[in-house]
């Protein structure tokens, strides 16, 4: 084979077009890489020195305990609070609605579930009510955490629909849809979860799929949190195996950001009675997440920060977040914070 001399200004074109292209991959490489791992920072704005429904409230009569979990959010120009209500202790809760035209000044419009008066019922103890608009449906979906036992015990996680179609449907009534979408019984969990069950659940839509936060612990020493996913709202929902996505987390609630960031806040568990933070975490996909935490000056009305509730947006890049404390007498009240998201 006889060889060829290549005259040098075309080689040089050559090697300048190759270089060109590597620094080019190069750059988009890494602009792909600074905004999968850019990073997020709450900053708080506002805090509320009086608790927004308290024991005080009207309201509030015969609930002894106080206000957990749950989420607040906007339809149309109405705030509406779907939470935990408390008589008692662990068991006999209930779900209340309650519903606000300026985001302060809320009343008690209804409540949406009882919990069994059977111990061995698994739906003795009934928390964290999560409703969710299903589109394909046509009605809402409300998913909720049920209990027996000691009203901590053995968790599953059950869903109603509303029985009026439409979002009118949001103030119920609700009936029950049969089986579980995640229950302490179902084969193939994952090995962290613990004696409490699934402790608390979270769809939100990634493309045109749906994954959710779940939770579980021992009840004691740890609390964790994963991901399932489903085709659809209605299921069937699948536990994602792996390792925790959080430790010492509960409760997360997810708002998919303008710039499709994905952030959550959640109950921060480090410290189960002087707490002064809250949890967050952020995400592109939805399956990969980082988190740090929010320290709040502790308000007047509580000693111990427990669970947001929300990510209303107030602004641009401002959100509304409610929350529950614990008070006076171990009374659980709701109030809130207002934060900016900062991009790093």
């Amino acid at each position: 084979m006889s060889s060829q001399v290549i005259p040098g200004g075309i080689w040089n074109n050559a090697v300048f077009c190759v270089m060109l292209t590597r620094l080019l991959l190069l750059l988009l490489l890494s602009i792909t890489v600074n905004r999968a791992s850019a990073q997020l920072e709450l900053i708080l704005l506002e805090c509320n020195d009086s608790a927004l429904i308290g024991s005080g409230h009207p309201g509030s009569a015969g609930i002894t305990n106080g206000y957990e979990g749950g989420v607040a959010f906007l339809q149309g120009k109405t705030f509406h609070l779907f939470v935990t209500e408390q008589p008692h202790l662990l068991e006999h809760t209930r779900t209340g609605h309650w519903i606000s035209d300026d985001g302060l000044q809320w009343q008690r419009r209804a409540t949406v579930q009882q919990s069994s008066d059977d111990s061995l019922n698994p739906r003795f103890g009934i928390w964290s009510p999560m409703p969710v608009y299903n589109e394909h449906e046509g009605r809402w979906d409300l998913f909720y955490v049920g209990y027996n036992l000691n009203g901590a015990s053995n968790g599953q996680v059950f869903r109603a629909i509303s029985e009026k179609k439409g979002r009118q449907g949001l103030n119920g009534p609700y009936r029950d849809v049969s089986g579980t979408v995640i229950s302490c019984k179902d084969p193939g969990k994952n090995t962290w979860e613990g004696i409490q069950g699934t402790d608390s659940f979270f769809p939100f839509r990634v493309g045109k799929k749906w994954m959710a936060f779940y939770g579980s612990s021992d009840a004691a020493s740890y609390w964790d949190v994963g991901l399932a996913e489903a085709d659809s709202l209605e299921g069937r929902w699948k536990r994602i195996i792996g390792p925790p996505v959080l430790t010492l987390a509960e409760n997360p609630i997810v708002e998919k950001l303008s710039d499709g960031t994905y952030l959550a806040v959640y109950d921060d568990l480090t410290d189960l009675r002087h707490n002064n933070r809250i949890g967050y975490a952020w995400s592109t996909d939805g399956l990969h997440w980082e988190h740090a935490f929010l320290t709040i000056p502790l308000p007047a009305w509580t000693r111990h920060i427990r669970t947001p509730e929300s990510l209303i947006p107030a602004g641009k890049d401002e959100y509304w977040i409610y929350l529950t404390g614990a008070a006076k007498g171990n009374f659980y009240p709701v109030g809130r914070i207002k934060v900016r998201v900062s991009r790093r």
